[in-house]
């Protein structure tokens, strides 16, 4: 239990911090949710809800950021092309 609090309470530091530290989590696993990504979610209130791990956001296509953008609407654009090819 208290490895898991300590565990949250780093988490909510690094997310919270604004910085990319060295030592940030999402320099030894990829799929973490850091300073960076946190920062979006706080910067557009739209988007990256996952707290920790990045995963869901990519999952349930609730990503912010500009290449999050650029692919959600290439992908509009693909599927109304399609549509009006029928």
């Amino acid at each position: 239990m208290y490895a898991w609090i300590v565990l949250r309470l780093f988490q909510a530091i690094d997310a919270h911090s604004g910085y990319d530290f060295p030592w940030s989590l999402r320099h030894f696993l990829p799929f973490w949710a850091g300073a960076d990504h946190h920062d979006l979610h706080h910067e557009k209130f739209i988007g990256n809800y996952a707290s920790s791990f990045r995963w869901w956001d990519y999952c349930l296509d609730t990503e912010a950021g500009l290449e999050a953008h650029k692919k959600r609407r290439e992908k509009k654009l693909k599927a109304i092309k399609a549509q009006k090819a029928q």
